[in-house]
């Protein structure tokens, strides 16, 4: 099909034929050859999909008036990202769900991990259909991600044989991989997160290999098709989403493609329904310019008047793309927003965004409590732990600039706090040891009694010690800062700092360590 002929569908039918005749077309058409190769060449750098004309058979498939954009076709198009990830799914965590159910008592764990990929297709989606949004992901994807934290939850609460513990484990950490579309720069790349949640996995699937190797066949299927969603997931993230969930820059907002999405029972229908429209619109190719100067030659009147009488001529020096164009002055100055630029201890703190959903809820498995990710937005205050046995102890992971009181009938049994920042944990009693793992500013008080506190790879905290508790309690420390002990003297408080510098010596009985002369 040549340029003259496509342009004979945008123009109308009778000038075509004056201009054909007089070969007035033949320099635009050599125009647009020129355009149009130079427009090919930018969107193949840009890897945009060049737009198709009407009249050849992939615009007649498309169904759309002169040109067919990629911008338009793609709303509500399966991008080649949502394709890859359906392939994802079949390929992989399909045979995952099929080797849980030959677990038997894992059946119902499949089922959930299957609804958990569920819902971040759905995201994966609304991404390929919706521009980049303005707000932070987990904000704008927060009601997105209840079914897939809803999964997550049941699959902690099922109540199975102690011999599946290690597959539960092993299942959680590779759940743990569905937080990917919330991960991008500088925070890190979902593909680096994945692969640390994968090792996580590994850890529990080859404690799995190791006891059941030659015994059961099942179980190390179960451990390879686990192994070979998480591979698949990374290949796919890499290639797909390298830098964070990846937008469509022609796509409509977030919740305007979540309301198409909700609309409709499934995306085939919305696609069905919309194509009749699109192509009555068409008319077989009758549409666009066409029509458009058919509408405009019936609103012309007898006397001559139509659409376009009355306008007023613009002339060139009031066409803004001349270079005659002088521009007008206007007597009211539009005010412009000042850009408020942050501090750099703002900068930081944005940069330390949390990595998951926020999670407080008791585990009956482990008789653990577990509080991670939680902020003061998502705490909202004083978190409180009710202790009601001896047996639970309490798990804090990657939380930050929260207060959290234990408390109840009962004694905890220990406490962890890992990878934490700016956190204040009150409580009473403790029967085995309060731990502090690669955390930062933490401030421990304990109002009864503590054997032991642990502290590990931790820059600046602060222990307050009760009376009561004074005469029992040791500290156990490495790799770590700015350690600083508050106990009662008197009618006052005391605070003193634990050592960080030592002096060693070499001497006939071997080697023996002292404070260094700093802290006398």
């Amino acid at each position: 099909q040549t340029q003259t002929e496509t342009l004979c569908h945008c123009i109308h039918p009778s000038v075509c034929l004056i201009m054909s005749k007089s070969g007035a077309v033949q320099p635009l058409q050599e125009l647009l050859d020129a355009v149009l190769g130079r427009l090919e060449v930018l969107e193949t750098a840009a890897g945009i999909q060049a737009p198709t004309v009407v009249g050849s058979p992939s615009n007649q498939k498309a169904g759309i008036g002169c040109v067919a954009t990629p911008g338009a076709a793609n709303v509500l198009d399966d991008s080649p990202a949502v394709k890859a990830y359906d392939e994802h799914v079949s390929n992989t965590v399909t045979p995952l769900v099929n080797a849980c159910a030959e677990l038997g008592e894992m059946e119902k764990v499949g089922g959930y991990l299957k609804d958990a990929w569920a819902g971040v297709r759905v995201i994966v989606v609304l991404a390929s259909r919706s521009k980049t949004p303005k707000g932070d992901l987990p904000t704008e994807f927060q009601e997105l991600l209840q079914p897939v934290q809803t999964a997550i939850q049941e699959i902690r609460k099922l109540r199975l044989d102690r011999k599946f513990d290690w597959h539960i484990k092993a299942v959680m950490e590779m759940a743990t991989c569905l937080s990917w579309v919330l991960i991008k720069p500088p925070a890190g790349t979902p593909a680096g997160f994945c692969k640390e949640a994968i090792a996580s996995c590994e850890f529990w699937s080859n404690k799995i290999r190791k006891e059941y190797k030659g015994k059961d066949d099942m179980q190390i299927a179960f451990c390879n098709a686990l192994k070979a969603v998480g591979n698949d997931l990374v290949a796919y993230i890499i290639e797909y989403h390298k830098t964070g969930l990846n937008f469509n820059p022609r796509g409509v907002s977030l919740a305007e493609a979540t309301v198409t999405l909700e609309n409709s029972a499934e995306e085939d229908t919305v696609v069905a329904t919309l194509s009749p429209r699109r192509k009555g619109a068409v008319g077989g190719g009758a549409g666009g310019m066409p029509t458009l100067m058919s509408e405009l030659h019936k609103k012309q009147t007898a006397d001559g008047a139509s659409a376009a009488t009355g306008l007023k001529k613009v002339s060139r020096d009031q066409q803004t793309w001349r270079k005659e164009y002088k521009g007008e002055k206007s007597s009211v100055v539009p005010s412009i927003p000042q850009l408020q630029h942050a501090t750099p201890k703002q900068n930081q703190k944005s940069q330390r965004k949390l990595k998951g959903l926020p999670i407080c809820e008791y585990q009956d498995r482990g008789h653990k409590w577990v509080v991670e990710h939680q902020t003061k937005e998502s705490a909202h205050g004083i978190m409180t732990i009710e202790i009601s046995d001896p047996k639970q102890q309490v798990y804090m992971y990657n939380c930050e600039d929260i207060t959290v009181q234990i408390k109840g009938e009962k004694k905890v049994k220990s406490i962890i706090m890992d990878k934490c920042r700016r956190v204040n944990v009150v409580f009473d009693t403790c029967i085995s040891a309060c731990e502090m793992v690669n955390s930062e500013k933490i401030q421990c008080q304990v109002t009864g009694i503590c054997p032991t506190f642990s502290i590990d790879k931790t820059a600046g905290c602060v222990i307050y010690l009760s009376k009561e508790t004074l005469p029992i309690t040791s500290f156990v420390t490495s790799q770590s800062s700015e350690m600083n002990v508050s106990y009662p003297d008197g009618d006052e408080h005391k605070e003193v700092p634990i050592p960080e510098q030592f002096v060693h010596k070499i001497g006939d009985s071997g080697l023996s360590s002292e404070v260094s002369d700093l802290y006398h």
